[in-house]
């Protein structure tokens, strides 16, 4: 009789152990998943493909998140490959990025950004402008695209500190879940730390 019942809870544990664990697994992709959603751009000034007469003084975008300012980088160059800011960006908002400029000539410009979002997304783009040629910017081929979003991507990065958090969180508690799963007695008596006395 022994022997059926330690049976019968060991073939309890071993069909409840699969929901258990997908139980634990559905509830740290649910914690984690803000970690996964992506900021956009909004808004951008001059905007994609814009045909200018008179060179801006500055550029801006604005993004549908905040930008982590140490994480994020934005330049604009001429054809030629040459950066045109005249300073560093600042933020006058969470979400916004300003770039002051110092065009002289008339040409093509493309604006490359990197930034990186609070959730630890990123987002690297390029868009381009034209001033003082009367039509619309060139597209850009492929090289030159990689090299403008290079020239913004290549600076060190670190996840975000809510992020690291909530991934140790999640692994902690997934570990001692299971691990009590895995040496709950199986033959139905509860778990103690007192040696059995029958032994």
């Amino acid at each position: 009789m022994p022997s059926d019942r330690i049976a019968t809870t060991g073939g309890r544990w071993r069909s409840t152990f699969p929901v258990a664990l997908a139980t634990v697994v559905g509830f740290v992709v649910l914690t984690a998943a803000p970690a996964w959603a992506n900021g956009r751009l909004e808004l951008a000034d001059p905007p994609p493909d814009a045909v200018l007469a008179t060179a801006p003084d500055q550029v801006t975008v604005t993004f549908s998140a905040d930008v982590q300012p140490e994480l994020s980088h934005i330049e604009v160059f001429d054809d030629s490959g040459a950066e045109v800011s005249s300073g560093g960006y600042t933020q006058p908002e969470p979400q916004r990025m300003r770039l002051p400029l110092d065009v002289l000539a008339a040409g093509d410009y493309t604006i490359a950004y990197h930034v990186t979002f609070p959730d630890g997304t990123d987002l690297t783009d390029v868009h381009r402008f034209s001033v003082g040629t009367g039509a619309p910017p060139a597209p850009l081929d492929a090289a030159t695209r990689q090299a403008s979003t290079d020239a913004v991507s290549q600076h060190a990065h670190r996840i975000d500190g809510f992020s690291a958090t909530l991934l140790v969180i999640d692994g902690l508690v997934l570990l001692v879940v299971l691990a009590m799963l895995w040496l709950r007695p199986r033959d139905g008596r509860p778990m103690t730390l007192r040696p059995d006395p029958s032994t």
